[in-house]
């Protein structure tokens, strides 16, 4: 174990891990659990604050609704829409656009002529 560490002050060797690694479904997960709920708590704070001081009750529901649709958007733009795996279902159109007809195992009894 000691032998891997540096000596003080040397630079430290580059992990083996690629840095490219894509991140788990769970890291996903609670990046955009945590990017919702910060939202909405930094603009309803804000909300909070501004009523306290403008002595009003609209601005904190104003900070959430804001702070919810600010977090969606950032959600949105940051994950996107999730790409299908790399060997799933093939598509069932054609390239013009059409459905294709399945192949002959696959037919129902009612499809059989």
């Amino acid at each position: 174990m000691a032998e891997d560490s540096p000596a003080r002050g040397d630079a430290r060797p580059r992990s083996t891990e690629p840095a490219d690694r894509q991140p788990s479904g769970a890291d996903i997960g609670w990046g955009i659990t945590g990017t919702l709920l910060s939202g909405i708590i930094v603009w309803g704070g804000v909300g909070v604050l501004l009523d306290r001081w403008l002595e009003t009750r609209i601005f904190a529901l104003v900070g959430l609704i804001l702070g919810l649709g600010t977090a969606v958007y950032l959600v949105v733009v940051k994950y996107g829409a999730v790409d299908p795996p790399a060997g799933g279902r093939p598509t069932s159109t054609t390239r013009g656009g059409q459905r294709s007809r399945p192949p002959e195992y696959r037919k129902t009894q009612k499809g059989r002529r």
